[in-house]
């Protein structure tokens, strides 16, 4: 497993640049926890700024729950997250 230790907003930049569709993620913010695979990433301009959101089924969850979060409005409440590509190696990342 590789572990990095990024600052805010290189980790938001590891997520737009490394994180793809079908991925699993861990990620701890504020007080959530969100565990599950990565549907749908997203890069549209909202109110006329840009965004990143991305979708994720929640793992163990009966009802087939989704989240979206909106990366660049918790960017600064990111923790860590785990990284798990469906083609490589797990990478830790703590945010520092």
């Amino acid at each position: 497993m590789k572990e990095l230790k990024l600052t805010t907003k290189e980790a938001v930049n590891y997520l737009k640049e490394n994180v793809d569709i079908h991925d699993r993620i861990e990620i701890s913010y504020n007080r959530i926890f969100a565990e599950g695979e990565i549907l749908n990433m997203d890069f549209s301009e909202y109110f006329g700024k840009p965004g990143f959101k991305m979708l994720i089924s929640l793992d163990e969850s009966h009802l087939g729950a989704t989240v979206e979060i909106d990366v660049y409005e918790v960017e600064d409440d990111i923790i860590e997250f785990n990284h798990y590509p469906k083609d490589g190696e797990e990478v830790d990342v703590t945010v520092i």
